[in-house]
């Protein structure tokens, strides 16, 4: 775990994997969800609005790659109108992973090298820095 500060309330909390809230946050942000249903799409109004503009882009990139698994990365960026930067943001994050389709969408262990589809270690070294 490491400590991070909440993108939307800007308070230091101990992340441990997904968006970069901290617990009040991520909570207001599913139960805003759930309440949305019956709502406009993007209805989030506790969350400031980047905040809630980003993670409506993320779920709508995830539902892309899920229909479109073969996907680059700058194919991916141009249908959903993101910048590629960001969409390695969210694979560094653990928030999205490559397919195994992907050909060269594979980022290297930042400890022993080896090929991993997201994240920042594989996991062998993610279970030897844990120790």
């Amino acid at each position: 775990m490491e400590v991070k500060v909440c993108k939307n309330c800007k308070k230091l909390f101990q992340y441990i994997y997904g968006p970069e809230l901290c617990p009040e946050c991520l909570k207001e942000l599913s139960w805003e969800r759930t309440e949305a249903e019956d709502k406009p799409a993007g209805f989030l109004s506790g969350m400031k609005p980047p905040l809630k503009d980003d993670e409506a882009k993320f779920e709508q990139v995830k539902s892309y790659i899920i229909a479109h698994p073969k996907a680059t990365i700058v194919q991916i960026a141009e249908d959903n109108d993101i910048m590629p930067v960001k969409l390695l943001e969210w694979v560094r994050d653990d928030r999205l992973e490559f397919s195994e389709d992907s050909k060269d969408a594979w980022f290297e262990c930042e400890i022993c090298k080896a090929k991993i589809k997201s994240g920042r270690l594989c996991n062998r070294c993610k279970l030897t820095v844990r120790r």
